[in-house]
């Protein structure tokens, strides 16, 4: 694809590779776990099932409370990146595992979007799965080429709608949470643009720095190294207040656009059929890790606000946002081939 902004071709490395995020660990941080650890998983492994690619921000998230649940549990605590489908892949492989807290999903947004776009996604998001702990709210931002003739959503809209410009947007693939935003957008606006799909965030947001693809709807911390390199500008954000991670940023719906108003979450499933107390001690152990004033402030920096959610509690935002976008999807007629 020609880039939409001529001469536009800067490369810039991601906020992943910046971030310096340790690597799988092995057994020798597995020292000095103490016998409590021990009892809840007798040797092995645990796997969080991540349904994007490494480095993105919310695999960067995984990593980041793999390590000291793997010191919390007794046994290596790994990332397994499996990305593609809309999610699917990695929640379909979480949903069929056996029910013994080996293999946990980090269940964010698209995971409970994805049946309402597929004809058989595999898994059912209440159903098929029992909640852990939520680990944060995410919301999203919209990001354009700097190079556009926008400072505000106001001009974006107003560039995007002229014949001549025929804009496209990236997302990380058909029906994932910034390919439904743009094309909410797109609908409440009246303007038309060209999707683009990547493999992952990372790659479409590169492709926007560097003047290929229009715009995108991201992670404020995978924007955040282009706009601070001057190739990208942020317009807006998701949810129904400002975020605290960029509180001179309005919302879409400050803006006047609604439909953005539920904000995007984390957090870690396991298989329908866990047995409840078992559930129970791995949501204790989430909670410990959760509390340590470095992962907060780390997730901040990922562009995620922690939540401290209890397995109740998040159980049912599962519920509240599978009818959310199941109504969402249907009103606005969206569809996967």
């Amino acid at each position: 694809m020609k880039p939409i902004i001529p001469g536009a071709d800067k490369r810039h490395r991601s906020f992943a590779a910046r971030a310096g995020l340790p690597a799988l660990f092995g057994a020798a941080l597995l020292a000095g776990a103490g016998p409590a650890a021990a009892q809840l998983f007798d040797g092995g492994r645990v796997s969080i099932i991540v349904s994007g690619r490494a480095g993105s921000s919310f695999d960067n998230a995984a990593r980041l409370v793999a390590e000291p649940l793997s010191k919390e549990w007794g046994v290596p605590v790994v990332v397994d990146n499996r990305a593609g489908a809309s999610g699917v892949i990695g929640a379909a492989h979480v949903a069929k595992a056996p029910p013994d807290g080996r293999t946990m999903l980090l269940g964010t947004t698209p995971f409970v979007q994805a049946p309402h776009l597929l004809r058989n996604a595999g898994y059912d998001p209440v159903a098929s799965f029992a909640p852990v702990a939520q680990l944060f709210n995410a919301q999203l931002w919209l990001g354009i080429n700097a190079g556009l003739p926008a400072k505000t959503l106001k001009e974006f809209v107003a560039y995007a709608g002229r014949p001549e410009a025929k804009l496209s947007f990236a997302s990380p693939g058909q029906g994932s949470t910034p390919h439904l935003n743009s094309v909410i957008l797109m609908q409440q606006a009246k303007i038309d643009m060209l999707h683009v799909p990547y493999n992952g965030i990372p790659p479409g947001v590169m492709d926007v720095a560097g003047g290929r693809v229009g715009s995108i709807f991201a992670s404020y911390s995978d924007l955040l190294p282009q706009v601070q390199a001057g190739s990208m500008r942020i317009l807006a954000s998701t949810g129904s207040a400002r975020s605290p991670i960029s509180p001179n940023i309005p919302t879409l719906k400050e803006l006047g656009y609604d439909g953005f108003e539920v904000v995007g979450f984390g957090g870690l499933l396991v298989p329908a059929g866990t047995p409840p107390e078992l559930t129970a001690k791995m949501a204790a152990s989430v909670h410990k890790v959760l509390a340590r004033p470095e992962i907060k402030a780390r997730l901040l920096e990922l562009g995620f606000e922690p939540v401290d959610n209890d397995q109740r509690g998040f159980g049912e935002l599962v519920r509240t946002q599978n009818a959310f976008w199941g109504k969402m999807i249907q009103d606005a007629n969206i569809k996967v081939e």
